[in-house]
């Protein structure tokens, strides 16, 4: 079950920009005597959880906030597969800092992101 909810976590991360550009499309186009279908609210709550957790590492450790936006492509558009392996490599060598300390931030952040991910309500482990 914890690596299924891992799971969960990095897909939802590699596919915020794809959820963002989700709600902006529904919200223009949206009529507002209508509620408010389960898959907007569903992304709605996982662009919430990242950028509630992308705030926090902003605020506490930029460092590990830069690594999460630029390993999931957050702001800018992705060619290949975002968080493979070869990316830990580039990202190493352009934040000037180890590979498995890399590893243990993408870890840190994923955990963060499951909590962020529960107490909005979008992610039920149990």
């Amino acid at each position: 079950m914890q690596l299924e909810l891992r799971h969960a976590a990095e897909r939802n991360a590699k596919r915020y920009r794809e959820n963002l550009s989700y709600l902006r499309g529904y919200e223009a186009a949206a009529d507002a005597g209508r509620p408010l279908p389960s898959k907007y609210v569903e992304k709605a709550g996982w662009v919430w959880a990242v950028e509630r957790v992308r705030a926090d590492l902003k605020a506490k450790s930029p460092e590990k906030e830069r690594f999460f936006a630029r390993f999931y492509h957050l702001d800018e558009p992705v060619s290949g597969h975002p968080g493979r392996g070869s990316e830990i490599m580039k990202l190493s060598l352009d934040l000037n800092v180890s590979p498995s300390t890399l590893y243990k931030w993408r870890e840190m952040i994923l955990a963060d992101l499951l909590m962020a991910a529960v107490q909005i309500g979008v992610l039920k482990p149990f």
